[in-house]
């Protein structure tokens, strides 16, 4: 399987007052036209996605918006609660094994620490993070199984500004 993994974009700051539940905080209107030119960079990759599963934290979900409206072949979306920030790391990949096994390109989007953490997992095997995903960043791994921790390996990462460049 390549998993897809996507860092939300920019977001609102922290501000109690404003949003009083940090779940609604949304992505600012740069964030939104910076992910718009994003998904045209992913769209002169060929990225194809069979489904985006994305965190229902409104910033999350606003970015797998953006960016499946704005790809050749976006697949459908999906949202899930093993990608909102406090959820294990291990919770996602089994969710990929029961669900999506069959799935050939699938992207993620979510949030920091717990995409990094993921990375690693797969990679390493360790929940300490190889990688720090910039908002807006996106990287590619290759699971070569569902079952258990180093099941894959990491072959690129793009900035949100790498990516704006390929469009």
């Amino acid at each position: 399987m390549k998993l897809y993994v996507l860092r939300h974009g920019v977001a609102e700051d922290r501000d109690h007052r404003k949003f009083p539940n940090d779940d609604d905080r949304p992505l600012t209107p740069e964030g939104e036209l910076k992910l718009a030119r994003q998904a045209e960079g992913l769209n002169m990759l060929g990225l194809s996605v069979d489904v985006m599963i994305t965190s229902p934290l409104v910033r999350a979900a606003q970015t797998a918006q953006i960016v499946r409206g704005g790809l050749s072949k976006p697949g459908r979306l999906a949202t899930s609660n093993v990608l909102v920030p406090e959820a294990h790391p291990y919770l996602l990949l089994e969710e990929l094994a029961s669900k999506h096994a069959s799935m050939d390109n699938v992207m993620v989007v979510g949030h920091e620490p717990h995409l990094s953490s993921f990375v690693s997992m797969v990679v390493s095997g360790d929940l300490n993070g190889l990688i720090r995903l910039k908002k807006g960043a996106l990287c590619m791994l290759r699971l070569e199984s569902l079952d258990g921790a180093r099941c894959g390996w990491l072959e690129w990462l793009m900035t949100p500004d790498q990516m704006i460049r390929l469009g």
